[in-house]
């Protein structure tokens, strides 16, 4: 048997659609627990049908406490957790749990932001210590944010270029599928952003594997829960990734870090509702900031001239911009950028 752990919060449609897609995405029996941390009871009657367990939080838990909330009333060998924006594709829970086995305790699907999954969501970051010198270095010179923008670019092409399953350092916390036997609580400390950063990284410290599986697909709708209450999540951000910087390097390394960061602030670019390519072979990135310090991207096809981001992902959008650009994945060099409008 599997087990489904999906965490609720004032998002029961499409929680209800997470659950729906999910059953279609196994042969196997599947156990679906839902923890609801809404404290709304509009949100738990509507999700109560769907559940197999339901767990009504009298409080927000947090993404973390209520994984943990919910995992002793999960039976099976392979815990499919997963936030309620998400939509599962056909096989793609097969396809998780067949990856799991030897010392492969977790495997993600590939994350798609829309419908119809072309445009695909980036790879995670462990977030150590060097790794967040080099962003903090990022936000002080001009050099280093654009030879760092061109490694990344690179990195994530090379990433969304996988087609066989391949072992990585991280995966999103939107879905991931997690063999019972090595499930460990979550860091309640967490509350939001981070937990799962730091749940796999303790695997890893245990010599346990994470793997990235491709031809499991899925769509994350992105930021529905958080994207309700954005200032609140802002600051939540900040808080556990201070807290995990000093967690895993010292309070004393925690600090300098973030103190040594500056905001970063890019000229906007002009407003389209497409943007132009120049030749074959780009990628055109997605990004809701205009550093593109995350993005999501759509490998173009030969002779396509003109991008736009897909309707359904306007619509869902929660954020204030939407910066789109076409970049060389060989080069990392960035061609053109637009602010996209709705």
């Amino acid at each position: 048997m599997l087990s489904l752990l999906l965490v609720n919060y004032r998002t029961a449609a499409l929680a209800i659609e997470a659950i729906r897609t999910a059953r279609g995405a196994t042969t196997r029996k599947l156990q679906v627990v839902v923890v609801d941390n809404s404290c709304d009871p509009a949100e738990a009657e509507a999700l109560r049908p769907h559940a197999d367990v339901l767990i009504v939080s009298s409080t927000n838990r947090g993404y973390a406490g209520a994984i943990n909330d919910g995992r002793p009333k999960c039976d099976g060998e392979v815990l499919v957790v997963c936030n309620p924006d998400v939509t599962f594709g056909t096989g793609s829970i097969d396809a998780l749990a067949g990856a799991i086995g030897g010392d492969v305790a977790v495997a993600g699907p590939a994350l798609f932001w829309d419908a119809a999954m072309q445009w695909l969501l980036p790879p995670a970051e462990r977030m150590t210590a060097t790794e967040k010198l080099d962003e903090v270095l990022a936000t002080r010179s001009a050099a280093w944010f654009r030879a760092r923008d061109r490694r990344r670019i690179r990195k994530r092409a090379d990433f969304w270029a996988l087609r066989q399953t391949t072992r990585v350092d991280s995966i999103s916390g939107a879905v991931m599928a997690i063999r019972a036997a090595d499930f460990d609580c979550f860091d309640e400390r967490f509350a939001l952003y981070f937990e799962e950063t730091d749940f796999l990284r303790r695997l890893a410290e245990r010599r346990r594997a994470i793997v990235y599986v491709p031809s499991a697909c899925c769509r994350h709708v992105y930021n529905q829960s958080a994207g309700q209450v954005w200032p609140e999540a802002a600051a939540r951000y900040l808080e556990s990734e201070t807290k995990y910087l000093a967690k895993w390097n010292g309070p004393f390394v925690a600090r300098l870090l973030k103190s040594l960061e500056r905001p970063l602030e890019h000229p906007q670019p002009a407003a389209a509702t497409s943007i132009e390519l120049a030749r074959d072979g780009l990628v055109v990135e997605a990004s809701p900031t205009a550093s593109f310090t995350t993005a999501a991207g759509y490998v173009t096809s030969h002779g396509e001239r003109l991008v736009a981001m897909p309707d359904d992902v306007l619509k869902s959008f929660r954020g204030s911009a939407l910066y789109l650009r076409a970049v060389d994945p060989a080069s990392g060099e960035v061609l053109a950028t637009v602010r996209a409008l709705k």
